[in-house]
């Protein structure tokens, strides 16, 4: 998809020049070239970093964050338009328009074969559905061509005034209205994108479009492309109300990243995803459980190699919570499965020791040993073809909760936090060249945080953790590996709060304890453990989700 740098509206990847104002297009990733925006903008939803330019685009990640600002009225109001008198001006190239006999119409004014296209389209549909009726396309003495449409109904507001407000059902079934709406267009013919103010909807939550703007008719064979009419709407919804909803449905609202192996972008296609979101849409509610986590693949993975697994239960009436997160060594062969292993084999491992009787003090510590070990056993001996180059391996973060003590224990940078009312606190300390070299004074942390070794693994489970390469190993025997050496932490929960564990995914975002703080403690009164697992993984989402994502959340009262 291209975009034009000067008025923001948005072409299809063949098209070169702008219809508008004839300014040549740019990819519709590429930042806006234009002066430093002035203080006191819009922050970017998206990314969280830039300000949202006049034309919509972020000033920092390029995406479109909000529609295109309308452009002043060429045509005032009190003005003699198409017949009748200019009343209200939306914005662009629209205008209210009152006739002699009162009623009104919504004239848009364009080049003749831009209005030809739109008249086209919208004759043939015959005012059904959410589409407008066509009053009349014919020219202005003054002002050329354009065509008169039926006004959205009276109880119908723009899209660009209430979808903040909406709830992200009601969201979702906007935007399945606007892909079927996309489906009578593709069958007559046309490309379609609306733009946001196109948008009306109603208090049942059904829309109404103001006008349909096709830039060109499809070439034989060609589709819809059904993912940008998603784009279009997507981000009105941006943080709110998506940033509470399921991952799924916030990935669907954002602008999309092509990534091998994604879904494609016909109508099939978006309608599977839309259904899918659906499913999820169920809002969490706080049932009694303390433990959630959400696993996202991301926005650039096109496969997810974290892992999660959690277990509750009591012994001899006393509660314990075991909670297992694994983030697969991405360089490393087979790493969804080591971490799918590692996770399950830690978790059987705490839930056992926690089953068997008292896991406080040192015996939770001996516990959460055991566990790492065992998982770090089982990635080695599982039977996949390996090689030196890439055996598997894993990252692993375990914390086992027995009455008022937690137990955490890590090998590898995946992390737990301690977040409580007044304290914020990271638990674990990464195993990993960048924070080893900043401990023996070689870089300062800006220096490491520079370095291509910022994220170089020191420790990981699996046979990536050879013992000795200088022991020759028997022909068709399996080398010997190294035992692992995990971080151990133990310490007393004094009240209430919430333990996170998290991949990088989550935490190169945010990985300052207070910054998970703030996100922990957004309406954290009403919010179950689900919401505030969902609300984590959308915000490292919405700056960009670059890698696998994962939070597991545990709150403790």
């Amino acid at each position: 998809m291209r975009r034009c740098p000067t008025c923001g509206a948005s072409y299809t990847s063949a098209a070169r020049l702008c219809e508008a104002d004839g300014s040549p297009l740019v990819d519709a990733t590429s930042p806006v070239a234009s002066s430093r925006p002035p203080a006191g903008g819009a922050r970017c939803p998206l990314c969280g970093e830039g300000i949202v330019e006049r034309d919509g685009y972020c000033s920092s990640c390029g995406r479109r964050a909000l529609s295109s600002r309308p452009t002043p009225p060429l045509v005032p109001v009190g003005s003699p338009l198409a017949g009748g008198v200019v009343v209200a001006t939306p914005g662009g190239d629209e205008y209210v328009v009152r006739g002699a006999g009162g009623a009104t119409t919504r004239v848009v004014l364009g080049e003749p074969s831009s209005i030809e296209r739109e008249a086209d389209l919208l004759e043939r549909i015959g005012g059904t559905g959410p589409f407008p009726h066509v009053a009349e396309c014919g020219v202005d003495d003054v002002h050329g061509s354009y065509l008169a449409m039926a006004a959205p109904p009276a109880d119908a507001r723009a899209l660009s005034e209430v979808g903040a407000g909406l709830t992200l059902a009601t969201a979702i079934g906007v935007i399945r209205a606007l892909v079927d709406a996309a489906q009578v267009v593709e069958k007559i013919g046309f490309a379609w994108e609306p733009q946001r103010d196109d948008v009306h909807v109603r208090p049942d939550g059904s829309i109404k479009l103001s006008r349909v703007r096709v830039p060109r008719k499809l070439g034989q064979g060609e589709r819809l492309d059904a993912r940008a009419v998603v784009e279009a709407v997507g981000p009105t919804f941006v943080p709110t109300p998506a940033l509470e909803g399921p991952s799924r449905a916030f990935r669907l609202l954002l602008p999309h990243v092509p990534i091998p192996g994604d879904a494609g972008n016909s109508i099939s296609d978006v309608r599977r995803e839309i259904a899918a979101v659906e499913i999820d849409l169920a809002p969490p509610t706080d049932d009694g459980l303390r433990i959630a986590g959400v696993c996202d693949p991301g926005l650039r993975r096109a496969h997810n190699e974290d892992a999660l697994v959690f277990a509750t239960g009591t012994t001899d009436g006393e509660r314990w919570s075991a909670l297992v997160v694994c983030d697969g060594v991405s360089s490393s062969s087979h790493a969804d499965r080591a971490s799918a292993l590692a996770s399950k084999t830690a978790c059987d491992a705490l839930a056992q020791s926690a089953r068997a009787g008292d896991v406080s003090g040192d015996a939770g510590k001996t516990a959460v040993a055991r566990a790492i070990r065992a998982a770090h056993a089982a990635v080695c001996s599982e039977p996949v073809e390996v090689t030196d180059e890439n055996p598997p391996g894993t990252t692993i973060v375990v914390a086992l909760v027995w009455r008022q003590q937690l137990t955490v224990g890590w090998v590898g940078d995946s992390r737990a936090y301690w977040v409580s009312d007044d304290d914020a606190e990271q638990l674990t300390r990464d195993h990993s060249w960048a924070v080893e070299a900043i401990a023996r004074g070689e870089v300062t942390e800006a220096e490491a945080v520079m370095s291509p070794l910022a994220h170089a693994l020191t420790r990981c489970l699996g046979p990536l953790e050879v013992a000795d390469p200088d022991v020759p190993v028997e022909p068709g025997a399996r080398p010997r590996f190294a035992e692992v050496k995990p971080g151990i932490l133990a310490r007393d929960l004094p009240g209430a709060g919430w333990v996170v564990l998290c991949s990088d995914g989550f935490w190169n975002y945010f990985s300052r304890p207070a910054d998970v703080a703030t996100l922990v403690h957004i309406g954290a009164g009403a919010s179950s453990p689900a919401r505030v697992a969902r609300r984590l993984v959308n915000h490292a989402l919405a700056r960009g989700g670059q890698d696998n994502v994962t939070a597991l959340v545990y709150r403790h009262r």
